[in-house]
């Protein structure tokens, strides 16, 4: 099983975490994140690819806090015995964004020719 980038589906992807934005804000105790949203688009994105349906990745949520959700996903050597390391950090809380600074909405994937903008798109 090969893993390509579907254009298409990474878009769609990135325009429902990006619909999250406003509740993956993080500035507590006013603004206490909820990866959990973000972790279950990423988690129904992947299933096609979990080993339990024939694909590479094993794929588990460990959660230390109610609605914080991390996602540990390996993609095992094709080697079993081969020793390897990998390993890939990122969070889904983002800083919080007052709409009024900018000029489009940040809490909504806008599209326009090859350059996407909304909240943690890119760095701004």
């Amino acid at each position: 099983n090969k893993l390509a980038l579907d254009e298409q589906a990474f878009v769609s992807l990135l325009s429902r975490l990006i619909g999250e934005v406003r509740s993956l804000q993080n500035n507590p105790p006013a603004l206490i994140p909820q990866e959990d949203l973000a972790a279950n688009h990423v988690l129904a994105t992947l299933e096609p690819h979990k080993v339990e349906n024939g694909g590479p990745l094993k794929i588990r949520r460990e959660s230390f806090t109610p609605g914080r959700s991390n996602l540990i996903i390996e993609y095992p050597c094709a080697n079993p015995t081969a020793k390897y390391v990998s390993f890939v950090g990122s969070h889904m809380d983002v800083v919080p964004a007052n709409p009024d600074d900018w000029d489009f909405d940040p809490f909504k994937l806008t599209v326009d020719g090859d350059v996407l903008r909304g909240w943690k798109s890119s760095p701004r």
